[in-house]
């Protein structure tokens, strides 16, 4: 029974722990699928809405049904029908659906410390390097395989080991910048939904008190006569007018705070894929050789063969007999 280390933790292991050289738990980590976005930027919309769930119980059921009674808060968000429900709910789905993108900004940061590239300017990646560093990225975790730092930098490498040369490797990166770049547009696109949402739902909640507003003016009408009925009527008017212009006041002050929470996450996210493609063009792009080794040594003989030619050539073109030149030791004495 042979001994072995773990070629991710290091944990001193046997071959019957498993293939791969992996240990158990490092097995388990490898097979167990990565959910809730630790592949991307996606938290995924089932963790929001859950806790969109709770923290609408909790703020229906500590605040406005308990604390805030007989207020304006609780007129506001109580006091309007099923339109504040549905409103409160949607902004906690975008609200959580964007912080919950803080903490895998935090992760994909992380990949900086991993220090996958030489970092000193005057280091050099030549092919010879390129298949240790590979190995050294293999031997990380599944889920930090799958930053994008690691994720660019991996497919560099395995572009530059194929080819043999770093020609077109900066549009392999460009490209690889433009589908993260269009990953991380596309996990907004819920959140952009609820923004766009919410101030229709304040619309229709505008156009259901305008509608009970008309209903409370016809019985209003009905009612000219009696002066009691007449009260009670404009108290109808003035409740739809309320809920027409409160319910659009709510969803349009919810979708500006959600504006500038993505604002701030989204900011965030841009600086996130300019460090990597800066880290990417500083690290790998400039300090690749152009050329394989095994090429430049073959470029290198033939330049000492050509010298030495040339010197050959050189010798050739002046002949000598005895140390003087053949033209000169076959000339007839001067007389």
């Amino acid at each position: 029974m042979n001994a072995i280390n773990c070629s991710v933790c290091g944990e001193l292991l046997t071959t019957l722990d498993g293939e791969g050289g992996l240990c158990r738990r490092c097995q388990r980590d490898e097979t167990r699928p990565l959910t809730f976005g630790f592949n991307g930027m996606n938290p995924g919309p089932w963790l929001a809405c859950l806790l969109a769930v709770v923290c609408e119980g909790a703020f229906y059921g500590f605040g406005p049904w308990l604390s805030l009674r007989d207020t304006y808060i609780f007129h506001l968000f109580c006091g309007h029908g099923w339109v504040p429900y549905v409103c409160v709910f949607l902004f906690f789905c975008a609200a959580w659906g964007l912080m919950l993108k803080l903490p895998l900004l935090r992760r994909q940061q992380a990949a900086f410390d991993l220090k996958l590239l030489p970092e000193a300017m005057e280091d050099r990646i030549d092919l010879a390097d390129v298949q240790p560093i590979l190995e050294r990225i293999r031997r990380l975790t599944r889920r930090q395989r799958s930053l994008l730092l690691v994720t660019r930098v991996r497919q560099a490498l395995l572009r530059l080991n194929q080819l043999g040369t770093a020609e077109k490797l900066d549009d392999l990166l460009r490209y690889r910048a433009d589908v993260d770049e269009a990953a991380m547009e596309s996990s907004y696109a819920s959140p952009k939904f609820i923004i766009w949402a919410i101030p229709v739902l304040g619309f229709v909640g505008t156009v259901l008190g305008i509608s009970n507003g008309v209903q409370a003016f016809s019985s209003l009408i009905q009612n000219a006569s009696d002066l009691e009925g007449l009260r009670e009527s404009l108290k109808g008017v003035t409740y739809g007018l309320g809920q027409a212009f409160e319910t659009t006041m709510i969803a349009l002050c919810m979708s500006l705070c959600l504006m500038l929470l993505m604002s701030w996450i989204q900011r965030r996210e841009d600086d996130l894929l300019a460090a990597v493609d800066g880290y990417c063009m500083e690290h790998l792009l400039q300090k690749v050789s152009m050329s394989p080794p095994d090429l430049q040594a073959v470029v290198q003989a033939l330049r000492e063969m050509t010298q030495q030619w040339r010197d050959i050539q050189a010798a050739n073109a002046l002949p000598r007999a005895g140390g003087v030149p053949a033209a000169v030791a076959s000339s007839p004495p001067a007389r």
